[in-house]
């Protein structure tokens, strides 16, 4: 079925003497089960009957033009007693076609109804048999997935069970797959070892070729079962990033956050290479390749419709912060929401206060130190005998790096600077100073020197304490600061003051703690106070104030306000009485007993509880509700799932396999992300037969059997 924004095809007709359009229409597809419509042709098709009726020798008889070998393109006369779809579904050869296609429907789903499966007890036993033989495989394949073994060695071709007679001649080391199966046959998988002893060379199915075509079958399945999970939710929310690899690529992520039978799921689905995208839809190859907001967007719109994800029910996009992404003007989200009409833009939480922390660089004496503290670590991690040194000092702890994107680890990496560290890194400075060679000396002397100074000491306190009593609070980090400059031998003092100063802090103050308080202390506290503001807006915020969904809050549900406000959150529904009907209604349909079991649970418990009550004629008590929560727990507070996605691609492609393309690595990554997301355990996980029925167009050759004859069997 074409997406609700489709264009379809028409005709022009003259009628009364003027032109009209005669479009084809929705309600014909949904009218006749049998009809589909062709892209490409702009024209419509009879399914069954350009399949099976073309094919049978009563029918080759037949004049099959329209509909079967032809579209049809003129749709004036389409309904009504004599209508062309109707004349076409009275047709003999059209309800044989129908007939036909339903049998082979209902075989291929279920092979054991085949009559000649019923018939042959035989065939069906090989069939087992060979499905047997295929799921070692498969299991040892999913297993280097899920725990990122390569498959492939330097030497995988040749018999399985060759031994080296020779041993003057070294046999080059096989791959972790074939060495896999070796270690299952030793553990007594008799199955895999009388198939891989008695099976011809060309036909065991340990090759590379059959070893990429069933990891692809594992990412079909898998992104066939999170597609269509996402549908059934109804309502979700995009993630998507973008990075480059150690290949130069350009890999953009996209993940699916919903909330399906009562638990909330965020699914990677995808990578692509974001230029060559880009390429595809440039016609002039020698224009410039500028990956913009509106660029990004139109990617995310094309992957969205080639899985045929409806945009219209998107309530969230989550990104993070950077222009390319967030810009009002002509951002990937801004863009976005012109075709995802209903969703919020929703920045990552986890990312604010580590961009305010940072963004205190605007603040010169806080950007210089948070510079040298970056400088000493590079310094001290450059060399092992540097190292070493460090490691003297602080009593046998690392001095660790400044975390860019977590705000807990650059909290921590700021605090190793406060009080007896500063000191100990100091004195490790100190004696490097001392050393032979002239630039590792000359370079911890200046970093020494700069460790020393008002501003360095006065700036890494502020940073570890950004508190909002300014006077009070200040006055106990100046303390502290003091008595690291007295055990430093340094004396805290203030720059000098002039009339007019614009490179550097120029302040009028009556003593060194005012004026490091006026030039350090309260600009670095404003700028992050506005900062954390403009990120946390009360737009942002208010889409997660998720106080009013717990069961314990539930007297709340008795006001009209509550529904109207929540009603926002969702602009598609369009009954806000019928939802204000809803709320006043929740606390009667359970007893106390009921009410005090949902107040102990966790919100998505809750409401999967509350959703299961039904009324008598088996409809839902609280349709608007339901949509209401499954779109706001839909809602991401985090991009941390793209994240997570690209630290597996670091851990898939890495500088030994940095040759892999876009397509098998989101294979692989979506085979390990789904395992993980799962908690899936690949040694006990079951291959069943609907893995195998995606294969089925290859068979495992039988060993006392002719290789093209066995194949002409279809026994898989």
């Amino acid at each position: 079925m074409p997406p609700s924004n489709y264009v379809f095809p028409h005709n022009v007709v003259i009628k009364l003497g003027k032109p009209s359009k005669k479009f084809a229409q929705r309600s014909h597809l949904e009218k006749f089960h049998w009809l589909v419509l062709s892209h490409v042709d702009q024209g419509l098709y009879c399914k069954y009957c350009a399949l099976f009726a073309t094919t049978a020798t009563d029918f080759a008889r037949s004049n099959l033009r329209r509909l079967v070998k032809e579209p049809l393109k003129v749709f004036d006369r389409l309904l009504g007693e004599n209508g062309l779809l109707i004349q076409h579904q009275r047709n003999h050869y059209h309800q044989m076609a129908v007939e036909s296609g339903k049998n082979f429907l209902a075989c291929y789903h279920k092979p054991e109804l085949d009559i000649v499966n019923q018939i042959s007890t035989q065939r069906m036993a090989q069939i087992m048999e060979n499905r047997d033989r295929l799921r070692p495989i498969i299991k040892t394949i999913i297993f280097c997935g899920r725990q990122n073994i390569p498959l492939r060695g330097h030497r995988d071709d040749g018999q399985f069970f060759s031994t080296n007679t020779d041993k003057s001649v070294v046999s080059a080391p096989e791959g972790n797959f074939r060495a896999l199966l070796k270690f299952r046959i030793d553990a007594g998988d008799t199955v895999l070892q009388h198939h891989l002893a008695t099976a011809s060379s060309n036909v065991t199915y340990i090759s590379k070729t059959v070893q990429n075509e069933l990891i692809d079958i594992c990412k079909e399945k898998i992104q066939e079962n999170i597609l269509q999970n996402v549908k059934n939710a109804k309502f979700f929310s995009l993630l998507f990033d973008e990075t480059t690899d150690i290949s130069h690529t350009e890999q953009l992520s996209l993940s699916f956050r919903y909330y399906n039978n009562g638990v909330i799921k965020e699914d990677f689905i995808c990578f692509c290479d974001a230029y060559e995208m880009l390429r595809c839809e440039e016609a002039d190859s020698s224009k410039e390749l500028r990956l913009t907001g509106v660029a990004l967007a139109k990617i995310v719109e094309n992957l969205c419709h080639k899985f045929d994800i409806d945009l219209t029910f998107c309530v969230g996009i989550g990104t993070d912060s950077c222009s390319v992404m967030a810009s009002d003007v002509k951002g990937a989200v801004q863009e976005l929401t012109k075709k995802a009409i209903h969703a919020k833009r929703c920045p990552c939480n986890n990312h604010v206060l580590n961009n305010s922390l940072a963004n205190s660089s605007k603040v010169a004496s806080c950007r210089n130190t948070s510079a040298t503290m970056k400088k000493i670590v590079a310094f001290a991690n450059a060399s092992a005998k540097r190292h070493e040194v460090f490691l003297q000092e602080l009593g046998g702890v690392a001095i660790q790096s400044i975390c860019e994107t977590r705000w807990v680890e650059r909290h921590d990496g700021h605090l190793q600077f406060q009080g007896d560290n500063l000191i100990k890194i100091c004195n490790a400075l100190e004696r490097i100073s001392t050393w032979k060679d002239s630039k590792t000396s000359s370079d911890a002397h200046c970093l020494l020197q700069t460790l020393r100074s008002s501003d360095f000491i006065i700036s890494s306190v502020c940073l570890n304490d950004i508190l909002e009593n300014v006077d009070s609070v200040f006055q106990q980090l100046f303390s502290e600061a003091r008595e690291v400059a007295k055990q430093l031998d340094v004396e805290l003092k203030s720059s000098r003051t002039i009339s007019r100063q614009t490179h550097r802090s120029n302040h009028p103050a009556q003593s060194v703690e005012e004026y490091i308080r006026r030039s350090i202390y309260v600009p670095l506290l404003d700028c992050v106070i506005n900062d954390l503001s403009q990120r946390l807006s009360p737009d942002v915020l208010d889409l997660f104030q998720l106080g009013v969904f717990h069961f314990s809050r539930i007297k709340i549900f008795r006001s009209y306000y509550i529904a109207l406000q929540q009603e926002s959150r969702l602009t598609f529904i369009s009954d806000i009485t019928s939802l204000a009907y809803e709320w006043r209604m929740l606390p009667i349909v359970f007893d106390d007993a009921n009410k005090t079991l949902l107040a102990n649970l966790e919100i998505d418990e809750v409401w999967k509880t509350i959703f299961q009550e039904k009324k008598l004629n088996n409809e839902l008590f609280f349709p608007n509700l339901e949509n209401l929560v499954n779109a706001v727990l839909s809602l991401p507070h985090s991009n941390a799932e793209a994240k997570r996605i690209f630290s597996i691609v670091t851990d898939v492609k890495n500088k030994k396999r940095n040759q892999i393309d876009v397509t098998s690595l989101d294979t692989v990554c979506k085979v390990r992300s789904s395992f993980q997301a799962h908690n899936v355990d690949s040694r006990t996980f079951q291959v069943d037969s609907t893995h195998l029925e995606l294969y089925n167009y290859k068979n495992l050759v039988s060993p006392n059997s002719d290789t093209n004859q066995y194949k002409e069997q279809q026994n898989i």
